[in-house]
C-alpha cells in the first residue's frame, strides 16, 4: 500500500494546494499519514512512503521504510490534467538534497514539459546542484567569510541574508521553481521569487502570486510553531 506523508512546510506555504493534493492521493487509494515525526507508523516491505519533501524522505527512510517521489506518481498518472502555463519562462532550482536522486530530476522536467512550462537551467543543476536554502550553499562571494558551506543560518541574520542574496542574482528577477521548502525559503529570503512546483501543479499560482508570496513572507518572519512542539 501507498502511505503518503504531506509536507508541514507545503500546507503552511499553500493550504489550498496541500488540501487538493490530499484528496488526490485519498482518491488513488494512498493512506494519509501525519507528521513524519510524530507518525510511527510501521510500514511493511510492501509498503511505499509516498513524499516531496526532502525532510519526509530522510526521516521516513531512517525507519528502512521504501520511498517514491510523489512527483513520480503525477508523471506516471496518465489521466491527470495538467494545467497550460503556454510557455511561461522560470529558473528551475534543484535541491542539493536530491543530488543523489535522478529519478526527481527527470520527473519534475517531465512534469514542467506536460505543462507547456519553459524552464532555464542553472549551470549548478541536478546531481551539482550547490543550494539548500539556509541549509546548505556553496558561496563563492563569501567562502571565505563562512566555516562551512553546510547550516548557513548559523552564520548569523546578516550574513545568511547576504548568502541568500547571492545565490538570487543568479536568478535575474525571474520567478524560481523549487521541490523544497528550505530553498523555497531561502530564496524568498534573498529577495527572489519563489514558487513551488506543486503549487503550479495544482494550479493555484497565477492570479495568487502576490497572495501566495505575501503569505509566505509572513510564515517566514515568524517561528515555525513545529520546532516548539518537538521540544
Amino acid at each position: 500500500m501507498n502511505h503518503y506523508y504531506p509536507s508541514c512546510t507545503f500546507n503552511r506555504l499553500d493550504p489550498v494546494s496541500a488540501k487538493s493534493l490530499r484528496e488526490y492521493a485519498k482518491e488513488a487509494g494512498m493512506e494519509i499519514r501525519a507528521c513524519c515525526h510524530f507518525d510511527k507508523t510501521e510500514l511493511t516491505e510492501e509498503d511505499n512512503a509516498i513524499y516531496f519533501c526532502q525532510a519526509c524522505r530522510e526521516t521516513v527512510e531512517q525507519r528502512n521504510s521504501h520511498t517514491i517521489s510523489f512527483w513520480e506518481i503525477l508523471d506516471q498518472d496518465t489521466t491527470f490534467i495538467f494545467p497550460d502555463y503556454q510557455g511561461k519562462e522560470f529558473v528551475i532550482q534543484d535541491c542539493y538534497r536530491d543530488r543523489n536522486h535522478p529519478e526527481i530530476h527527470m520527473a519534475v522536467r517531465s512534469l514542467l514539459t506536460k505543462m507547456h512550462i519553459r524552464y532555464i537551467e542553472l549551470p549548478r543543476n541536478k546531481e551539482n546542484s550547490d543550494f539548500c536554502g539556509t541549509l546548505h550553499f556553496e558561496s563563492v562571494r563569501y567562502a571565505n567569510e563562512i566555516p562551512s558551506f553546510d547550516h548557513i543560518s548559523h552564520n548569523g541574520k546578516e550574513m545568511t541574508k547576504k548568502l541568500m542574496e547571492e545565490k538570487v542574482e543568479q536568478f535575474n528577477g525571474l520567478p524560481v521553481i523549487t521541490c523544497c521548502g528550505r530553498c523555497f525559503n531561502g530564496i524568498l529570503l534573498g529577495g527572489g521569487h519563489p514558487v513551488h512546483l506543486m503549487t503550479l501543479i495544482t494550479n493555484h499560482y497565477l492570479g495568487y502570486e502576490d497572495e501566495l508570496e505575501a503569505r509566505a513572507l509572513d510564515i517566514l518572519s515568524k517561528p515555525d510553531p513545529r520546532y516548539q512542539m518537538r521540544k
